[in-house]
C-alpha cells in the first residue's frame, strides 16, 4: 500500500469519528433536553404553585332560587354549608335578562378596584374572562361576566382551572378529590352538573 493511500484512509477515519461524536452530543427531539410538560415548560424547569387550601374532598355545589331582592345563586360550599357563605366560586344571575356573573374568591385584598383578565382553562380551551376585583370576606373576589355555555362546559369536565393575569393558577376544580393538580386553591366539581341545570332554570327571564 502506498503512503498516499494510507494518508487517505487515516483522514477518512478521522472524519467518521468526528461525525459520530457530533451525533452523540446532539439530543434527539423530545429527548432529555427537549421534553415539555402540558404547560409547555421543560420537564426539569416546570414551575409549581404551592397549594394553600384543598377542599376537593369536603365541598360540593348547590343552587338556590332565592327571593327578591336576592338573585339566584350557584355556589361551591363546604359539605353541609350554605350558599350564603360560598367557598371558591359563586355564580349569580339577573333573572330579568339571564345575565350571569361569577365571583372567584380568595384573591389579593390589595387589588380591589383593579381590572384584569383571567383565563378559564377547560381542556385545550382557555376562555378569557375580563373582570375586576371587588371586596369580599376572603380578602377580595375576582368578579366577571360569564355565559351559560362556559358554565355548562365546566360542569361536565373532570378538571377546570382559573389562571390569573399574572399566570398563576388561582383555583382548580376537580371531579376526583385525589387528582394531582397545580393550583393555589383546589375545590370540587361534585354535583355541579345537576345543580348548574337547576340554576339556569332559576335564571330564565320571567
Amino acid at each position: 500500500m502506498t503512503t498516499m493511500s494510507m494518508l487517505k484512509m487515516t483522514a477518512a477515519a478521522g472524519v467518521a469519528a468526528l461525525m459520530a461524536a457530533g451525533c452523540a452530543s446532539s439530543p434527539e427531539p423530545g429527548g432529555a433536553g427537549g421534553t415539555a410538560t402540558a404547560g409547555g415548560s421543560p420537564a426539569g424547569g416546570a414551575v409549581t404553585t404551592p397549594t394553600m387550601m384543598n377542599i376537593a374532598a369536603t365541598s360540593g355545589w348547590k343552587a338556590e332560587e332565592r327571593l327578591l331582592p336576592q338573585q339566584p345563586i350557584l355556589a361551591l360550599t363546604p359539605d353541609g354549608g350554605s350558599v350564603e357563605t360560598p367557598a371558591g366560586l359563586a355564580v349569580t344571575c339577573n333573572p330579568d335578562n339571564g345575565s350571569l356573573y361569577g365571583k372567584l374568591f380568595n384573591q389579593p385584598a390589595n387589588r380591589v378596584g383593579q381590572s384584569a383578565t383571567y383565563r378559564l382553562r377547560m381542556g385545550a380551551q382557555a376562555l378569557p374572562l375580563p373582570g375586576k376585583f371587588v371586596a369580599a370576606a376572603q380578602g377580595s373576589a375576582f368578579e366577571f361576566e360569564w355565559d351559560s355555555v362556559g358554565l355548562r362546559t365546566m360542569a361536565q369536565l373532570d378538571m377546570a382551572s382559573f389562571a390569573s393575569d399574572k399566570g398563576d393558577v388561582e383555583w382548580a376544580f376537580v371531579r376526583d378529590p385525589a387528582a394531582k393538580v397545580n393550583a393555589k386553591y383546589i375545590g370540587s366539581l361534585k354535583d355541579m352538573a345537576a345543580e348548574s341545570q337547576n340554576f339556569l332554570i332559576y335564571c330564565n327571564p320571567k
